[in-house]
């Protein structure tokens, strides 16, 4: 005898909610569909073909092309869901939980069609207040690249979890923010239809994998095929809660193409705000509208970082109390690059982003990110070597701005290998002392190398992966970063939050900021120069005590390949200078200890070594 199965009770839904929405007595579901027939929403037993229920949503339930119920039961978080129409399955593009069938990198069925479960009731530690961006100090990783190397100690590589055991490590690093590359359900391959390519010959259908995922997807879906438990929503939220613990921010990045519904994109990053508690976004893709996210209150505390909007047309004349909106983009990465290389008619280019920070938006700063080279290339290739990605090393961006010092990619050569070591010191020195938010790439400071390759998008394999067996090499290197990131913090005339001025405006006998060169409050903007003095007047910041400080910080570029002598700016009397930073030192020597004095000569000037940059304290 055959027992039958109870019918769920069912009700209108709402229409305006599309996906899976929990509501007092049960859940509401929503789909759009393209045509009008009858729609049926299924029900399976999680992980099985197992069906449990089959509800057809009545003609009356339709309103537009979307069709919506309620499902008035209590608990569905044992099944997944799809929907089928003239037979016929559809994706829910909006499902909370996308579960697939195949694991990350997997081609997928020509037909393959995911399922769909919703969230269990699981609770994110908030953040403990809003970091603002000139205390920022950004670190981006790839969820899956990052720990998928096998000595990056940790047991659930490439996933969520996985990360969540690198925390104490970021935490110790000085980094109070974490960047998530895609992480939701993105596309991983683009399929394309027969009819787009029938005029061009024989063509693949389906494209290489999109390894960093900057592509459309299921968007309200942390990507399962990072999850290492069964439970993917435990699983993230578990990791932004341990960040929230920690004293960090979680910031994610979405990419949405111009055919994106604005309303779609508002939704989204609501939903991810509200649901697993993201605070903030990096938004790609030409079908961001910026404004409307602007304007809406839920986002008042929330992080907007795009490539760069009228910010002045968003505020008006008056600036924010907090700024919410950064601009990030390649603007300052690029001229440092040239700077650091030696290129001539840079320093005006260096002056402009060294200072930049303006009082509506903050300024994303960075020397290396995931589309070009990382740091360690950039010092190695001066040319870039994609062919492992199977278009004859035509991808990527030919401008590079990079210099191998002498030889292409690896080599043995202990004088080679001091010079890129150094070259990589001046160019964190460089983003660490700029106004703006620096942001470290995930892995630059273990020395991190794709061997040469600048748009790794497709590259889910040691290429693309974050190289771990470096990390004892370059700890020397890791302990200068943590170290110079520190420097940061603890000098708020570097990180102040409006752009500094080159008057003395509070009547202290230096101005706030002021250039020098081989001659004292001289620039020498010469398009053959390659060096220059910024001296900082610490008594217009505050540390965190909040009492005045009056140390002077003067900082000396040299990016010349010769040496050459810098006038030293006049102190208060009773005051001497001290170096606190030498990039040409060992790396264990480059951040001089508190407690050790080191005087500089009572001479007017300082010879400076090839390519080498100096801080200097005055006290």
């Amino acid at each position: 005898m055959t027992v039958k199965k109870k019918t769920w009770d069912i009700g209108p839904g709402d229409p305006t909610k599309l996906g899976t929405t929990r509501m007092p007595d049960g859940y509401n579901f929503a789909v759009e569909t393209e045509k009008e027939n009858p729609v049926e929403l299924i029900f399976y037993k999680k992980g099985t073909k197992e069906q449990v229920q089959q509800i057809m949503i009545p003609e009356s339930f339709r309103t537009g092309k979307i069709w919506s119920v309620k499902v008035l039961v209590t608990d569905l978080s044992m099944y997944e869901y799809e929907y089928r129409q003239d037979e016929k399955a559809i994706e829910d593009h909006n499902g909370r939980l996308i579960w697939k069938n195949k694991k990350f990198g997997e081609l997928p069925d020509k037909d393959d069609i995911s399922k769909a479960g919703v969230l269990q009731d699981e609770d994110v530690k908030p953040a403990s207040g809003y970091i603002k961006y000139e205390d920022l100090i950004l670190y981006k990783v790839h969820v899956r690249g990052y720990t998928m190397q096998k000595n990056s100690r940790v047991r659930k590589k490439g996933t969520f979890a996985g990360l969540s055991e690198k925390i104490a490590y970021w935490k110790e690093l000085g980094v109070n923010a974490i960047e998530l590359m895609p992480a939701y359900d993105f596309e991983e391959y683009h399929i394309q239809e027969e009819e787009n390519i029938k005029y061009q010959g024989p063509a693949p259908l389906i494209s290489k994998l999109n390894y960093w995922g900057y592509a459309k997807g299921n968007y309200f879906s942390p990507k399962v095929t990072y999850c290492g438990t069964k439970q993917p929503e435990k699983e993230v939220k578990d990791f932004i809660s341990a960040l929230h613990e920690a004293g960090m921010e979680c910031l994610m990045d979405f990419y949405f193409p111009k055919e994106t519904a604005p309303g779609l994109v508002m939704d989204v990053l609501r939903f991810w705000k509200m649901e697993y508690k993201v605070d903030g976004f990096v938004l790609a893709g030409d079908g961001v509208w910026l404004e409307l996210l602007f304007r809406d209150p839920l986002l008042e505390d929330t992080k907007l970082i795009c490539p760069g909007y009228d910010m002045e047309g968003l505020y008006g004349h008056k600036g924010p109390k907090v700024r919410r909106l950064a601009e990030y983009h390649m603007g300052f990465q690029n001229a440092m690059r040239r700077f650091l290389k030696g290129d001539e008619d840079q320093i005006n280019s260096f002056m402009y982003y060294n200072k930049q920070n303006p009082p509506t938006n903050g300024e994303i700063h960075y020397m290396a990110n995931h589309d070009g080279f990382t740091l360690a290339d950039m010092v190695s290739y001066d040319e870039r070597h994609n062919e492992e990605n199977g278009e004859e090393n035509r991808d990527g961006t030919s401008y590079n701005y990079s210099w191998n010092c002498g030889v292409e990619g690896p080599t043995r050569k202990l004088s080679i290998q001091e010079i890129r070591k150094r070259q990589m010191k001046n160019a964190l020195l460089m983003l660490m002392l700029s106004q703006g938010t620096p942001l470290i790439y995930g892995g630059d400071e273990l020395g991190n190398s794709q061997n040469g390759n600048n748009n790794a998008y497709c590259q889910d394999n040691e290429i693309g992966w974050v190289d771990w067996s470096q990390s004892k090499k370059f700890s020397g290197f890791t302990e200068f970063v943590r170290s110079l990131i520190q420097f940061r913090k603890e000098h708020s005339i570097l990180h102040m939050p409006y752009e500094l001025r080159p008057t003395d405006y509070k009547s202290l006998g230096w101005p706030e900021l002021s250039y020098h060169s081989e001659r004292a409050w001289f620039s020498n903007t010469e398009c053959s120069s390659r060096q220059l003095g910024i001296l900082y007047c610490g008594g217009y910041a505050k540390n965190k005590e909040d009492e005045g400080t009056d140390d002077f910080i003067y900082v000396v570029y040299n990016m010349h390949w010769t040496g050459h002598t810098f006038a030293l700016p006049d102190l208060p009397e009773g005051m001497k200078w001290h170096l606190a930073i030498d990039s040409g030192r060992k790396d264990s020597e480059t951040v001089c200890p508190k407690d050790t004095e080191l005087p500089i000569s009572e001479k007017k000037s300082l010879k400076v070594a090839a390519r080498t940059i100096l801080v200097l304290l005055g006290k």
